[in-house]
């Protein structure tokens, strides 16, 4: 995995043998992911799922956080309380990976926020939940 990676990575624990985005279902349920060494990241093979997610095979952009919302759940309630708990994130991109799981923004090409059913996981570790 070439250290340029515009993501940050993630080991699921200190021996974690493979690298993942924070968005990775391998990673849900976790308290505290470990951010990836420059070592690792030199080291370890990466998950299927987040190779496919960082190759960008299959990712779908969209215009606005509501358009990707609607894609999900046309509601206008789910796009209010989606936009609610993003706040104030500073996003420029909005996409949903290969499978649809969930709905990243991102700065530059690095995932930000993550929006799934019914909550946002903040980079910074916040989840806030709406649903």
């Amino acid at each position: 995995m070439p250290s340029e990676t515009p993501e940050t990575l993630f080991v699921a624990h200190a021996t974690g043998r493979l690298l993942h985005v924070r968005a990775c279902p391998q990673l849900l349920g976790l308290d505290a992911p470990i951010v990836a060494t420059p070592e690792q990241i030199d080291s370890l093979g990466t998950c299927v799922w987040c190779a496919k997610e960082l190759a960008k095979d299959g990712r779908r952009y969209f215009d606005s956080v509501e358009q990707a919302v609607r894609t999900l759940d046309p509601s206008d309630e789910a796009v209010r309380a989606t936009e609610a708990a993003l706040g104030d994130v500073d996003y420029e991109l909005v996409w949903v990976p290969p499978s649809y799981s969930y709905i990243a923004v991102g700065f530059k090409e690095r995932a930000v926020a993550w929006i799934g059913r019914g909550c946002v996981m903040h980079v910074d570790g916040r989840l806030i939940d709406f649903g």
